[in-house]
């Protein structure tokens, strides 16, 4: 069935008004009663103690010794933190006393005098930066002191009266191949069928577009329009455009939220592919409570980002995402503050109705639109469950131009809607909200830090006042005591210097987008990120130049310190943290360099490992028993007997591949094609894609490969062993950075003939 841009509107009425009126009598009187008061008075008291001890000025070594005594009680206690809540929020408290101390001792004894504008200025630049994230610290802390560890809620009762779904798949310029896969997957989602409805929002095939003044653009458009009406028909879905292209994402999904009327939508991206659970693990929530108006679940991808692939840790250590999805999102849950992340989420239509459907002031209509809602008095769910799985982007470019819209949407909405003047959210959701448009300044610090020893190695300004004795006092237990906390905060999804290499790879970039959105912050417009990219060869990105400057200065800055080292042996004091620090920058340099020298991808689609017996069936009626050994969105990876080698060698056939059932998941049957046959350790590897043969060949295709997160999680679990210490970090860091250095040093000198020609490497 198909939808036109024509399509009639469903109109119904706005959420109760005596509903919205009681549920904001009692948002005031949450945050007015008496014991909120005199929490917020306690608490008050209670951080100037905190703060008036920080600030106690002591010697040195009496500073290093409290310090010291504070990481060892604080360590103590963390071994009692899974069992007791106040233990987790006194070991927080206690390694954050050690940097309030540092940030006293910083602000009071290592700044350049006012009157020495040459080093003061620089110094008061690196010390704002210090501020700056000091402040998300802080903030960060009240976020992540108590997650929410969630569980699935399945909906109860007669199904006959469970709440209708719209499952919207907005589209603009992605595959047919890849939107069949999502198509066919959320056709599969375990609901009741009379309940349940699929739309692709095509924003690639509107009227608009059909009637470009470029012909050749018209008849793309025209063909689009034609080939996914055709695919939405065969899998029975409904297919709906609009009239022109407003508003970008939020435009479309609001589009077909007028045009529609399930009591829940579900939003994937177009190449977010849903289990079959999704639903029946979050629906129960908002029967539940009739105040709820989200359920944002994680994100999930199958295939590594840039940094993952070139550094190789898809496999090894969790991804950069999943410190938000299962650290960061489970702490806003615990104060109301969870946000909608675009997809992968559950949102009810009567609280949307209630502000107009999506809001698309921001680029970033996602975050924007749980704020006005939360702001509202509505409440959020986080359930850190991966029910989606989908793709990121795997050129550097695309992940440039993707956080760059991620960062000017945020900044966005902090300049335009700043959660700390919102009126309707509580304090608790200002902080939260406030912690999150923060991070998106790091674009300002990461750079200061990392250049900063280069004021002092290469033209000798003292912008950090600072001694070895000091750097031991001082310095050294707030970068301990730091990491400690990273680590029993986060556990074992971050590790060392990743999320500063992260920081540092997009700070040059996005910046640019960061500074004109500062300036004029309601130009920026939205773009879709690309994806299915790839890396046909081995070589430096478009984006390359300034991480070789940046390498080849700190470089230099490494020469000066040992230079003045030798030559000046009465300021060796101060130039030993100087050099700790510039080393320091270097390596992670040198990490920025590893990455932004891209290695070609092999693989267009990324495999998981699964052991199913099976059965392979050809025309004239012989079976082969075998094993599904690996499967990717493709293909799977089969093992068999190698006395079927022969058989298996004779072209143009598509035998039937029949993969059997076990306790949780039904037999899946498609065609499929035999494209590779090798003997691996005396075994006979096949490799097949899939070849279905009619639409239920595709959604048992999509139902086994994307069915079941069980797979997803036991992926997640492989990777995320103990985070290493902060000097085991540093060498994992090394091992996978210094191995990449021999390609990127004979590929260095065409890169820098290339820049010194004004040409991109």
């Amino acid at each position: 069935m198909t939808t036109s841009s024509g399509a009639k509107t469903v109109v119904r009425p706005l959420n109760n008004k005596a509903q919205q009126a009681k549920r904001q009598s009692s948002l005031k009187s949450r945050r007015f009663s008496l014991r909120s008061v005199l929490l917020w008075i306690l608490l008050l008291l209670s951080a100037g103690l905190f703060l008036a001890l920080a600030a106690l000025p002591v010697g040195r070594f009496a500073s290093a010794a409290i310090s010291a005594g504070v990481v060892a009680a604080a360590f103590v206690l963390g071994r009692f933190a899974q069992r007791f809540w106040h233990a987790r929020t006194l070991t927080v408290l206690l390694l954050a006393f050690v940097t309030f101390r540092y940030f006293f001792w910083r602000l009071t004894g290592t700044m350049p005098p006012v009157d020495d504008l040459v080093n003061f200025i620089p110094g008061v630049t690196l010390f704002a930066a210090e501020a700056l994230s000091f402040v998300l610290f802080l903030t960060s802390l009240f976020v992540i002191i108590d997650p929410v560890a969630r569980e699935p809620s399945e909906p109860t009762g007669d199904p006959a009266l469970w709440p209708s779904v719209d499952v919207y798949i907005p589209s603009y310029n992605e595959e047919p191949e890849l939107l069949e896969t999502t198509l066919a997957a959320a056709v599969c989602i375990d609901y009741p069928r009379d309940k349940l409805h699929v739309y692709l929002l095509d924003d690639g095939g509107t009227d608009q577009k059909l009637a470009h003044a470029n012909p050749e653009q018209a008849a793309a458009a025209k063909a689009r329009r034609e080939t996914l009406q055709a695919l939405c028909e065969r899998l029975q879905v409904t297919y709906m455009t609009r009239p022109r292209n407003e508003h970008a994402k939020a435009g479309n999904i609001n589009h077909a939220f007028h045009k529609t009327s399930g009591d829940l939508l579900l939003i994937l991206d177009a190449d977010h592919v849903p289990t079959v659970g999704i639903l029946k693990a979050t629906v129960g929530f908002f029967q539940q409570d009739a105040g709820l108006f989200l359920v944002q679940t994680p994100h999930f991808f199958v295939n590594p980002d840039p940094v993952e692939y070139n550094l190789g840790t898809f496999e090894r250590m969790p991804s950069e995402n999943e410190m938000f999805y299962y650290s960061i999102q489970p702490g806003l849950d615990r104060w109301n503050g969870s946000f909608f992340c675009g997809s992968a989420a559950i949102l009810r239509r009567a609280a949307l109705e209630e502000v107009g459907g999506f809001s698309g002031d921001t680029v970033t209509e996602d975050c924007e639109t749980a704020l006005e809602l939360h702001a509202r008095g509505w409440r959020s769910v986080y359930l850190p469950r991966p029910l989606i799985a989908g793709l990121q982007p795997e050129t550097f470019d695309s992940f440039i131009a993707q956080r760059s819209r991620w960062t000017q949407g945020m900044i966005q909405l902090f300049l335009l809607k700043n959660p700390l003047f919102k009126r309707g959210l509580t304090i608790s959701q200002r902080l939260c909200y406030t912690s999150t448009m923060l991070y998106w300044f790091f674009w300002f610090w990461r750079p200061i830090f990392l250049l900063s020893p280069l004021c002092y190695a290469l033209f000798g300004l003292e912008i950090y006042r600072i001694n070895l004795p000091d750097f031991a006092c001082f310095v050294i237990p707030h970068v301990f005591a730091a990491a400690f906390l990273s680590q029993f905060l986060h556990g074992r999804m971050r590790w060392p210097l990743f999320s500063e290499l992260y920081e540092y790879l997009q700070s040059f970039h996005v910046s640019r987008a960061a500074l004109a959105t500062m300036i004029r912050p309601r130009d920026p417009v939205f773009k879709v990120t690309a994806k299915g990219q790839s890396v046909d060869e081995d070589g430096f990105s478009p984006l390359a130049t300034p991480f070789i400057v940046t390498t080849l200065l700190l470089a230099a800055g490494l020469g000066a310190c040992a230079w003045r080292y030798s030559i000046f042996p009465e300021h060796r004091a101060a130039i030993v943290p100087v050099a700790v620090w510039c080393s320091l920058s270097f390596l992670l340099a040198l990490g920025g360099l590893a990455v932004v020298y891209e290695r070609k991808r092999v693989r267009r689609q990324e495999r998981f490992t699964v052991d199913r017996p099976a059965a392979l069936k050809f025309e004239d009626g012989t079976s082969i028993d075998l094993t599904v050994a690996d499967v990717s969105a493709g293909g799977v990876g089969l093992i068999v007997d190698p006395k079927w080698r022969d058989l298996l060698a004779l072209p143009d056939r598509t035998p039937v591949l029949t993969i059997a059932a076990t306790e949780t998941e039904a037999a899946t049957t498609t065609g499929v094609r035999i494209f590779r046959i090798e003997m691996r350790g005396g075994e006979l590897a096949v490799g097949a894609g899939f070849a279905p043969r009619d639409r239920q060949d595709i959604v048992e295709m999509a139902r086994f490969v994307f069915g079941n997160s069980v797979g997803w999680d036991i992926f997640l679990d492989r990777k995320r062993v103990a985070a290493p210490t902060f000097f085991g970090g540093l060498l994992f860091f090394a091992t996978r950075v210094v191995p990449r250095l021999g390609h990127v040093l004979l590929a260095l000198p065409g890169a820098l003939r290339r820049i010194v020609t004004f040409q991109a490497p």
